[in-house]
């Protein structure tokens, strides 16, 4: 069989083992609240769309990250394997072609595990007045300033808060998530400077404070519409 039929072959069988995987990963995921109990659940970090599970998801999103390198791995391993006949001048760009079709896939997955476990924001009205968004004008430019929150965990009672920023005609300028604390001497106001709005992040109290640009940057337009960037 020639090579680049082969290599095509196995891109393809390769790609449908490598979603079956993470589609067997988030389904096992999705099946945690039936197989253990909430408390449980958010103990071990394995509940992120749960609204009083614990903020910090790091661990998990690490552990599926890591399941997911070692299935991308043996996916290069195998694909390298079949071009390994292939003559010398066009190794170099199966190699490039494999390595390009991999990172994507991989930020594919990473971005559709985060989306998939993305809580639900809500009550967008009653957070942007508690935290001091709303309208604000910056070089002429009308902006709209909203929030959205998860709702507090019952025991941390951090509150997980989506950031939004529009223009006038209702388009997103800028997108950030972060965490505020509730009940405790910390700042959740958003502050209003020149040419800048801060917020305060309680998920990283020793650097807690995030500055976004207003009128928001292309840098901002761009981030808002790539997961993962936010």
């Amino acid at each position: 069989m020639p090579v680049t039929k082969a290599y095509v072959i196995q891109l393809f069988i390769g790609t449908l083992y490598t979603l079956a995987l993470a589609g067997m990963l988030i389904a096992a995921l999705v099946s945690m609240p039936v197989i253990i109990s909430p408390a449980m659940g958010q103990q071990l970090g394995v509940l992120p769309w749960d609204q009083n599970a614990p903020s910090d998801t790091t661990p998990l999103y690490w552990t599926l990250g890591v399941v997911l390198v070692c299935a991308l791995g043996l996916f290069y391993r195998a694909l390298m394997r079949v071009v390994a006949p292939a003559k010398a001048a066009l190794k170099p760009g199966y190699h490039a072609v494999t390595l390009l079709y991999l990172l994507a896939m991989a930020y594919g997955l990473a971005a559709t595990v985060t989306t998939a476990f993305t809580p639900h924001y809500r009550d967008c009205g009653i957070y942007s007045q508690k935290l001091n968004g709303g309208w604000r004008q910056y070089r002429g430019q009308q902006l709209r300033v909203e929030l959205c929150g998860a709702g507090p965990a019952e025991q941390t009672r951090q509150d997980r808060i989506r950031l939004r920023i529009y223009g006038e005609r209702g388009e997103l300028r800028a997108l950030r998530h972060f965490t505020v604390q509730w009940g405790r001497d910390f700042p959740t106001l958003l502050e209003y400077s020149s040419d800048h709005l801060s917020y305060f992040d309680a998920s990283d109290e020793d650097d807690f404070t995030r500055l976004v640009a207003m009128p928001p940057t292309l840098g901002d337009w761009i981030h808002s519409r790539l997961p993962l960037l936010d």
